[in-house]
């Protein structure tokens, strides 16, 4: 006896997923090393309220900061 669950469009089996093609065929994310930056407590509220602002993230901005200073530096 196999369970299935009512779907709108169709019924699917236990197991089954809609999307499986997608996530078989997407792209691994490259590997990613995380790196440490210490800043005092004021610095870091300020930094992170600028960024909420702006619509974006510490992470983002330090790693648009770093490009920038290896295009300069390599």
């Amino acid at each position: 006896m196999a369970l299935t669950k009512a779907h709108s469009s169709r019924t699917m089996t236990l197991g089954e997923h809609r999307d499986l093609d997608k996530i078989v065929s997407r792209q691994p994310a490259p590997e990613q090393k995380r790196v440490n930056v210490n800043f005092d407590k004021d610095f870091h509220t300020r930094f992170k309220a600028a960024c909420a602002v702006r619509g974006t993230t510490i992470t983002d901005v330090i790693r648009e900061m770093a490009e920038e200073w290896l295009k300069e530096n390599e």
